[in-house]
């Protein structure tokens, strides 16, 4: 069964991004019943993450795909996300996940080096682990918002305990988070969640 034809402006009106973080037309992206099309996990760019980042197909802007997971080449204007976590698992886990949904990673393991990051990156958004080795997370988030080179920056804390033992972070006048995500959790939910506290911060 043939396809039928699709004009320029149809084409592309909608992107598609892989799970190995490339970004393509309607053109250009792998067609219904390619191999690639499911192998890769393409689908479409949700329309809130367009409005959020200035999306382009890598083929027609250069000719050839740019994949987030290259640190020399990646998609232009992808928010960065400083992902905060001792456990090299889970940075690795939470690294894959968010690029493979738009993100930008970079990663530190320990409450100074995340501090360090934060004033010379500047990244849109901080996903922080509460147990570091060398500072409680919530005592790190409250001094990235007292501080003036980050306090605008918003920080989303994560862990496996706090729901157990019922702390408000939600409470701005409690540990100034901008959000709170229990885990575990779903690699989309967690990419989800981040693009809610960008548009908020927008």
């Amino acid at each position: 069964m043939g396809f039928a034809p699709v004009g320029p402006a149809m084409v592309q009106r909608i992107l598609f991004w892989s799970r190995k973080g490339e970004v393509a037309c309607g053109e250009h992206a792998p067609q219904p019943g390619d191999p690639r099309r499911d192998g890769e996990g393409w689908q479409p760019i949700p329309p809130f993450a367009s409005r959020r980042v200035q999306y382009q197909c890598q083929h027609c802007v250069t000719g050839r795909p740019i994949r987030h997971t290259s640190e020399k080449i990646r998609a232009p204007l992808a928010p960065v996300v400083l992902n905060v976590d001792d456990r090299p698992a889970s940075l690795y886990w939470r690294e894959r996940s968010l690029r493979m949904h738009g993100f930008t990673v970079a990663n530190a393991a320990t409450g100074e080096s995340a501090l360090a990051a934060a004033r010379t990156l500047h990244p849109q958004v901080i996903l922080l682990d509460v147990h570091l080795p060398d500072i409680d997370g919530r005592e790190l988030c409250l001094q990235l918002k007292r501080d003036n080179k980050t306090a605008g920056i918003p920080v989303v804390l994560i862990s496996t305990t706090l729901p157990q033992i019922g702390e408000t972070v939600h409470d701005p006048l409690v540990y100034k988070a901008d959000a709170y995500i229990p885990e575990p959790c779903e690699g989309r939910a967690l990419a989800e969640r981040l693009w809610q506290v960008l548009r908020k911060s927008a």
